[in-house]
């Protein structure tokens, strides 16, 4: 499965895009390159609010399951990076990053263990930003943050394969909220908007 479909395939965020009339939710999921120049919009759990309470149950209820599941996929993500051998994983190509910056006339800003943070990319400075998507480029960063992301995403999916079919069993009950033939004067939930 491509990278850029993990949130429509597994967590049905194309569906309920749909039938909220937002931008897809979930997008933590959805593993790409580092962009340190227009990194990507803040996860998004969907319209919520005034548009899930006009819904029937079986939605708000399939919608809860869902983000229940992603909650938990994420939550053991995070811990998996930042645990053993994918955390080392992580500071060897890090320091490669930094190492450039290093060479393009960057230093460490902040306290601490020398990291993206301490550096202050992603705090504004555009010059840095820039010199840190170069270096991410030029040195494979990227790439290989982006395969160590996506490699242990299928690794915690592939632990919970049951749960992913049951919910991938949930899309009629999204769909059924999207009126296709509508239009913008339509219905959604086959109520009046």
């Amino acid at each position: 499965m491509p990278a850029e479909r993990i949130a429509d395939r597994i967590f049905l965020a194309d569906a309920i895009a749909a039938a909220e009339g937002c931008l897809p939710p979930f997008s933590d999921v959805v593993v790409r390159r580092p962009n340190f120049i227009s990194p990507p919009a803040p996860v998004d759990g969907g319209c919520g609010g005034s548009v899930r309470a006009t819904a029937p149950w079986e939605y708000v209820d399939a919608v809860s399951r869902i983000t229940v599941l992603h909650d938990a996929v994420v939550r053991e993500w995070d811990v998996l990076l930042q645990s053993g051998p994918e955390a080392a994983e992580t500071r060897s190509y890090g320091t490669t990053l930094l190492q450039c910056l290093d060479r393009a006339g960057f230093v460490q800003r902040g306290p601490g263990d020398p990291s993206l943070e301490s550096y202050g990319v992603g705090s504004g400075d555009i010059a840095l930003d820039n010199a840190a998507q170069q270096c991410s480029d030029s040195t494979g960063y990227g790439w290989r943050a982006a395969a160590q992301r996506l490699r242990t995403l299928k690794s915690v999916l592939g632990r919970r394969e049951s749960e992913i079919n049951d919910i991938a069993r949930l899309r009629p009950v999204l769909e059924r909220g999207v009126r296709p033939d509508a239009g913008p004067e339509g219905t959604r939930f086959g109520l009046p908007q």
